[in-house]
């Protein structure tokens, strides 16, 4: 007999679980309540005093294993596996740019390469050139901004 009751209570658990559940609230259909949130407008605090330049080392433009090292006046700034690139925001100006092969093995140049590029960086501008191989060696040549 205790166990009707007991059933009972069961069935009866549903319904009483449904008569707790709140109902979402109605969506406002006062149109000052849905007015938007009005957006800060995007202001730079300082000028923009530097130049973008981008360097890619697309996969089949050179054909050596070996990583290419990308050297700024004379320093090395990055270091590019195949299929990577790298951009950099440089001061106005000229720049030195000379690229060479790093790494261990077959990949230790036997020569540095002594040949470097100038370009001219503007403030604001931005500019890209991809790794490509000729017979004096790499080099760096324009490329396109949708490159």
């Amino acid at each position: 007999m205790r166990l009707l009751p007991a059933l009972l209570c069961l069935l009866c658990l549903p319904a009483l679980a449904d008569e707790m559940v709140p109902e979402p609230p109605a969506a406002p259909t006062n149109p000052v309540q849905m007015a938007p949130i009005p957006l800060a407008p995007m202001t730079l605090s300082a000028p923009i005093d530097y130049g973008v330049l981008t360097v890619s080392r697309e996969r089949l433009e050179v054909s050596t294993p070996c990583d290419i090292g990308l050297y700024l006046q004379g320093n090395l700034a990055a270091r590019l596996y195949q299929g990577q690139s790298v951009t950099l925001n440089l001061p106005p100006g000229e720049v030195q740019v000379r690229l060479g092969q790093l790494g261990g093995g077959a990949c230790q140049p036997r020569f540095e390469q002594l040949r470097s590029q100038t370009l001219h960086i503007n403030t604001g501008e931005v500019l890209k050139y991809r790794i490509a191989m000729d017979a004096n060696g790499i080099r760096l040549i324009p490329a396109p901004l949708n490159y």
